[in-house]
Order: structure tokens, then sequence, then C-alpha cells
């Protein structure tokens, strides 16, 4: 008899895409606000619309993507950029987990989450119920575009503990947070469901193993896949994920499972 098991959903937990006219005025927007000049402001840094992102889950085989904003210093470029992946997820129901650049007392209805969050006092931070996927950055090796404005695994654990209700997507492995997992009270915030770790442009940062020893650190609940698209190819990145993690269980929590848990997805 066939399985009626249905078959995980496979969760993309970082993507970033922008309102078409975003993209069309990136040299203005690159003027007005530095952080984004700093990674968007050349021709050759991707920057992607929602349809933009749906084509690219459907050619890699993704079921579902956080779709998160830029944290935006003008208060009401983050409304608007709020605005259009609200409007997106509505779109693309099941598809795309909409995650906005604002603040708990500015979001709209809608929003599944808040991010990719910049801070720099992690304590001041106005957290609700919503999960938040926050910039995580190492502390050594090359520099690169948005990497001074990521929090160190040093202000990550300040934000964990000044703010007792967050739960926290850190990305790009925390800035290489999980060899703190083996500390008892961090493991607790872990198995307390608070914290996970995404592996965005893990490629791009460290060699092939740290998938293989982030998941040892960490435990095998405690990591979901994150491309950065359109960083990343979706496809390139998933296979590589795939490379690092033989082992069918491992995979599938890394891949969705995690994700699906954390963030409450459901299929019907």
């Amino acid at each position: 008899m066939a399985s009626t098991t249905p078959n995980p959903l496979v969760v993309d937990i970082h993507t970033h895409i922008f309102p078409p006219h975003f993209i069309e005025d990136r040299a203005r927007l690159s003027g007005s606000d530095a952080a984004f000049g700093e990674m968007y402001g050349s021709a050759r840094a991707q920057m992607a619309t929602a349809e933009d992102l749906i084509a690219s889950m459907d050619a890699a085989g993704v079921d579902v993507a956080v779709a998160a904003g830029f944290w935006w210093r003008d208060r009401a470029r983050r409304g608007e950029h709020a605005a259009y992946l609200l409007a997106s997820a509505l779109r693309y129901p099941d598809r795309i987990v909409p995650f906005v650049p604002q603040s708990a007392g500015d979001a709209l209805p809608g929003a599944a989450g808040r991010g990719e969050v910049r801070v720099a006092d992690p304590a001041s931070l106005d957290v609700d119920d919503l999960p938040i996927l926050v910039h995580c950055s190492e502390e050594v090796g090359h520099a690169y575009p948005g990497k001074p404005g990521g929090l160190t695994p040093g202000a990550l654990w300040r934000l964990l503990d000044a703010q007792p209700g967050a739960r926290v997507i850190a990305a790009h492995w925390g800035g290489g947070f999980p060899f703190y997992a083996l500390m008892p009270e961090v493991r607790t915030v872990i198995e307390a469901g608070r914290l996970v770790f995404d592996t965005a442009a893990s490629s791009l940062l460290y060699a092939p193993e740290a998938v293989r020893r982030g998941l040892d650190l960490a435990g095998a609940g405690a990591v979901c896949w994150g491309s950065d698209f359109p960083l990343r190819d979706q496809a390139a990145d998933r296979a590589l994920i795939e490379a690092a993690l033989p082992d069918p269980a491992e995979r599938a929590a890394v891949l969705g499972g995690n994700a699906v848990r954390f963030l409450d997805l459901r299929r019907e």
C-alpha cells in the first residue's frame, strides 16, 4: 500500500524581495540610506521581486520561503516595503511568509515575523510574540558589504538575555554562535525553542564542512536552511546542504522540518 504520509515541506527561511520600483530607483535610495547603498548600490548586487522568488522556488523545488525586507533607516520606507511583503504573501498564499522591516509598534496585520533586523543596541529592540530574523556577523575574517551592521555573538546573547520573550532566527550561523551552544545556559535557550540558526550565505563565509560542524554543535533541531536569495541561487544552495547532510532525517530537518516547527507552518 502506498504511504499516505505527506512529503515534508522544503522551506527556505531566509530570502529577500523588493518592490519593483525600489529596484528601479536603487541609485536614489542608495544615496538616502548608507546601509542600503553599501549592500545594493552596485548594479551587480542582486535584487529580486516576489515573482522572481516564486520562479526560483519552482526551479529549486522549494515549497515555502520566508521573504524579508530591508531594515530601512526611514520609517516610511520601512512601511512601504512591509506593505509590499504583505501584498506578495496574499498573492502567493502558503508560499511566501512575510517578515516585515518594522518594529512591534509599527507592524501591519498579517506579518509573520520581523526582519532582517539590524539594530545597534539589541536590548532596545521592540519585541512582541512574532519571531525575528536578525542579521548576524562574525567578528573575524574578510570584510564584505553589510558585515559591520550585524550582531556579533556577544550582541546576539545580549538580545536573548535582555528580551526573554524573543524568538530569534540568527542569520548566517549567528556570526559563529553555535560553538556557545555547548554552554548550559545557551542550550537552555535553544531547547526552549527560542533560537535557531540559518545557513544563509554559508558557502561565501565558511568551508563546506561548516554545515556538518554547525549541526553537531547547535543540534539537528536548531539549524534551518536559508539561501539568502537572490544573493545565492536557491537550487545551488540547496544542493550544497544536501551534499553536506547525507542522512535523510537530518537533511529533512534542516531543509524544512525545523522551520515548520519554529514558524508553526502547516500543510493543509
